[in-house]
């Protein structure tokens, strides 16, 4: 799969080109083609935005994924302390708290 870096670049290269192709369109009077590489340098300019905008999102969920497993390695030796009075464990009590988990709570 071709990187988002790679793509962002080489549509932004495109769009500069286009964009130059229609300045030199316009200099020789050729408006019909001037026109057509006006829309697809205007194509190409919104192709790099959404690559960037698809990155920035995949970056973020990256970051939050990345964050709550910290989050979850911060309860200590005990990874199950938050879960332990789910409804379905049959536990007695929690280390923590012995009052907090009771049968009458599942």
């Amino acid at each position: 799969m071709i990187s988002a870096r790679l793509r962002y670049a080489a549509l932004g290269l495109a769009a500069i080109t286009f964009g130059g192709l229609a300045l030199l369109y316009a200099q020789a009077d050729m408006w019909s083609g001037s026109l057509v590489c006006l829309l697809l340098a205007g194509a190409c300019a919104e192709a790099c935005s959404w690559v960037r905008r698809a990155a920035e999102q995949l970056q973020a969920a990256h970051d939050q994924a990345r964050r709550r497993a910290l989050a979850d390695m911060a309860t200590g030796l005990e990874p199950w302390a938050s879960w332990c009075c789910e409804r379905g464990w049959l536990t007695s009590g929690d280390l923590h708290n012995p009052a907090h988990c009771n049968r009458e709570q599942l």
